[in-house]
């Protein structure tokens, strides 16, 4: 017994990138939206006394849709762990009391729902990642918040969303006799009531019914037991990629595949996740951004703009360091560079101001449609209009050595690591037993 609690102590000191931690977090949040979605729309149906002639005692209008703002937030990864917390009160509220009628996916909702108050999902792609950065940089300093996190955050949510949902279900796979026959794939796939297409062609291959059955069954029983085994993992995505797969394209309950599906990719080797932000990178910049390196806006500006530009499209340079020596702007003076936004874009081509900004949309996937926005006439002529008196009245006395030399921060060491071990070597046997004994 005492293996369990040093595992535990393991994993939690061992830390990777948290990006697949952030992917799930977004496809997990979209998941359990279209939920929320359809909790709304057929609100009258599921609350009302009497659908659209007796309604309920309170209106459930205003609750569902504060919980759909909720889950935006947790998508954006904006005020996570208050976002967690409200979600989980609403989870209560709206799931946990369903007694009419069972779905695969509120069971899942309930136990992710409480651990997305715990687990560092924010760490990346998240805007409390950029409230971070901008609560301590400065224009003498730009703190990069750390990209890593306990690879227990990771096991801790497939445990309880895969691996303890198949733990259950193998009990009555085995003590059915269709599943034991390797018939528990074929039975419910021939009932047409609950099917989205004729699987006739596919149901009638007997040795292959048979083989998907028997997997099943087999794949089910030692996922708890191999999931954190490194050789293991590629071949237990794939599999359960594909079954939910399957589930998702063949029966009624396309979201509870989905959701399944997002706890999988969990799994994904986080190497694989760096891969793709690489091949997704561009090789040259597409736009080379001048920025005031001592105008605290201007710096913001770059912190906020640098944060969401994750294909690398932009390329921030200082005016102070580069922008004097750039021949491309020798016709400005260094006064026009400093009391303007300039950038130019890969065909050499001078921009400035709101023109900067706009160009800066262009290549920025999340604020595409905001270059959409401020390239119609009329809009864009007020957005110039704008900028230019916000460029009048910014703060100008620019932050220097003799006006305010700035120390970075000392961050205060992580103690969490510190506590949770001293708490695992506190940690009696017997409770340690006992506890498990109720799980």
């Amino acid at each position: 017994m005492t293996k369990i609690p040093n595992f535990f102590r393991k994993a939690y000191k061992k830390k990777i990138d948290a990006s697949g931690l952030a992917v799930f977090r977004v496809l997990y949040g979209i998941v359990l939206l279209c939920d929320i979605v359809q909790l709304f729309y057929f609100r009258h149906l599921i609350f009302d006394e009497i659908p659209y002639l007796k309604p309920a005692e309170i209106s459930y209008d205003i609750p569902l849709i504060l919980w759909m703002l909720t889950v935006i937030f947790l998508i954006f990864g904006l005020f996570t762990r208050k976002s967690a917390i409200i979600n989980y009160i609403f989870s209560l509220v709206f799931i946990a009391t369903i007694s009419s009628y069972e779905y695969h996916m509120y069971y899942i909702y309930m136990g992710i729902n409480f651990l997305l108050i715990f687990v560092k999902t924010n760490k990346v792609f998240s805007l409390d990642r950029l409230i971070e950065k901008l609560k301590y940089s400065n224009t003498r300093f730009n703190y990069e918040p750390s990209r890593e996190t306990s690879v227990l955050n990771y096991f801790i949510l497939i445990l309880l969303g895969i691996g303890f949902t198949y733990f259950d279900s193998v009990f009555y796979k085995f003590s059915s006799p269709l599943w034991l026959q390797g018939l528990g794939v074929w039975l419910p796939s021939s009932v047409p009531q609950i099917t989205h297409v004729n699987l006739t062609w596919i149901l009638n291959q007997k040795w292959l019914m048979l083989f998907l059955g028997y997997v099943t069954l087999i794949f089910e029983t030692i996922f708890i037991l191999t999931f954190y085994r490194k050789y293991w993992r590629v071949p237990l995505l794939v599999i359960g990629i594909g079954l939910h797969v399957g589930i998702m394209l063949f029966f009624p309950i396309p979201r509870f595949g989905l959701g399944m599906i997002a706890l999988y990719l969990l799994m994904v080797p986080v190497s694989f996740w760096s891969w793709c932000i690489t091949k997704l990178t561009f090789s040259s910049p597409k736009l080379t951004f001048y920025y005031d390196e001592e105008c605290p806006l201007c710096n913001r500006t770059k912190i906020v703009l640098g944060h969401l530009d994750y294909f690398r499209a932009i390329e921030f340079k200082g005016v102070q360091t580069y922008g004097y020596e750039d021949n491309r702007l020798k016709d400005y003076s260094k006064d026009e560079l400093l009391d303007n936004i300039y950038s130019i874009t890969k065909s050499n081509k001078v921009l400035h101001g709101i023109n900067t900004y706009r160009a800066s949309f262009k290549y920025i996937i999340f604020l595409f449609p905001l270059y959409i926005v401020i390239s119609i006439p009329g809009i864009y002529h007020l957005g110039r209009w704008i900028y230019k008196k916000v460029a009048e009245i910014r703060y100008v006395d620019r932050c220097t050595e003799d006006n305010c030399g700035f120390t970075p921060p000392s961050f205060p060491p992580n103690n969490d690591e510190m506590k949770l071990t001293q708490r695992l070597k506190l940690f009696d046997l017997k409770v340690f037993t006992a506890f498990l004994g109720c799980i």
